[in-house]
Parts: structure tokens; sequence; C-alpha cells
């Protein structure tokens, strides 16, 4: 059974799936002549995750929770707690703290995702676009990104992969408390600086030490030079290009190159 609502001039299909603790589906179909650009999700105690298809619809499937007897009745109004309006191509979802559980939500594959929680881990795989994926308290995992990262968590590891970078759009990763662990391409050109107080910077790229790294001479020991880095560290990949930043206070920070 299902109820439709009108939000923001889009037909909002609500399916309420019978068993018991299954989670409720929520379709947002393409708007006329192709599908929604951008999605924005806000929540407060829900882990957000966020995966690819090859429709143009979008699918968000909210709460997993038990459901009351009702006597072999099926529930068949939408999921409370939760709020969608689309308008000019842009979906936004709400999540208020009533609603229990995490929240999937399926998308285009070249659509931008902007993710946003307090309490929750944040997953996305396969967008094409930008994402920008901020939570409070969680772990951050982007898998199979082409295009543009803004990441940042205040206690929480960030694990990002990237299969392609948009060289017109700079990478931001950031965590208090956590590691920073990204994979770009290998072919990549960047620009890449670190910020760190407590940490320590592993890479298996080249990278070209740039003005913050300064030349010691060293007599005491076999080297000849000593290179001294502070707490910022700039460099080049490939021959520069895109700025790629990482900032942390608490945690290592990984720049791998893809294999």
């Amino acid at each position: 059974m299902k109820t439709i609502f009108a939000l923001a001039g889009t037909a909002i299909v609500v399916c309420s799936l019978a068993a018991a603790g299954s989670a409720e589906r929520v379709v947002v179909p393409a708007p006329p002549g192709g599908h929604a650009r951008q999605v924005n999700v806000h929540a407060i105690n829900n882990s957000i995750a966020v995966k690819t298809n090859g429709g143009s619809e979008v699918v968000v499937e909210a709460g997993s929770h038990p459901a009351p007897s009702a006597g072999g009745m099926r529930r068949i109004d939408g999921p409370r707690g939760l709020t969608i309006d689309e308008a000019d191509n842009v979906i936004e979802i709400h999540a208020d703290p009533t609603l229990q559980g995490p929240l999937t939500i399926t998308v285009p594959a070249d659509v931008s995702v902007d993710l946003h929680t307090l309490n929750g881990n944040l997953s996305v795989d396969g967008v094409h676009g930008e994402v920008d994926a901020d939570t409070l308290s969680g772990r951050t995992e982007l898998t199979g990104i082409s295009g543009t990262v803004v990441a940042h968590s205040l206690n929480g590891p960030i694990r990002v992969v990237m299969d392609r970078v948009d060289p017109s759009k700079p990478l931001s990763f950031s965590s208090l408390n956590g590691s920073i662990d990204v994979t770009l391409p290998a072919d990549v050109k960047a620009n890449v600086q670190f910020k760190t107080m407590r940490s320590d910077i592993h890479s298996d790229f080249d990278i070209r030490p740039g003005e913050s790294a300064s030349m010691v001479k060293d007599d005491s020991g076999p080297l000849k030079f000593r290179l001294r880095f502070d707490n910022n560290f700039d460099g080049a990949i490939n021959g520069g290009g895109v700025p790629v930043s990482f900032h942390t206070l608490h945690g290592a920070i990984y720049l791998r190159k893809k294999k």
C-alpha cells in the first residue's frame, strides 16, 4: 500500500514495508527533463549512507524500528520525523531527532551530495559529483568518488578513495581526533598542504617539498643534508595542480597512490 504526498510540486511515494523492523522507502521521481543534480541530507542522530543506481529516481530508506502488533494490518502512513522537499532539481532531506535508525539514500551517479549529521557515520559510494561530508562524531568512508570532496569529522576517522579528481575544484580533509586516509589516482596533479600538531604524515607519492621544508646542513653523520619540517608542510605531486589540504590534531595522515 502507498500514500502520495505533494511536496514542493513533486509527487513523493511512500511505501511502508510489511516486515517488522524494515526501513520505510520513499521514492522521489525524477523532475521533468532530467534528474536531481543536488541532494542535501541533514540529520541529528542518524548515520547516512549514499549509494548510486542506474536510474533517475532518488530513493530514501528511513529508519529501522520494530512495528507494534496491529492484528495483521500493515502501516500505510509515512515515516515520522522525515521531511523531503524538491525544487529546481535540488532535493532537501531533513531527519529530526524522533527518527530512529540509519538513512540510506540511492541517487543517480552524477549528482552532488551534501551530508551533515551530529552523531552518526557517513558513507558514500560511486558518486561522480561533489561530495561534502560533515559529522561531529562518526566515521566517514567515501569510495569510488570521481569529482571533488570536502570531508570533516570532529571525532572520527576519514577514509576516501577517489577514482578521478576534478582538476578545477580543491579537495579538503580535516579531523580533530581521527586519522585521515586518502587514496588518489597515480597520475593526479596536485599541490598538497598538511597541517598537523601531533600526527605523522605518510605517503607513497613522490612529493616535491615546497617552501615549508627547510634544508639544514648536518655534519654529524652520514647524511649530507637533513630535511626539517614544522607543523605545516606543502609540496607538489606530478608537477602540481589541484589544491589538496589535510588538517588534523590527533591522528596520522595517509596519502596513498591508487594502484
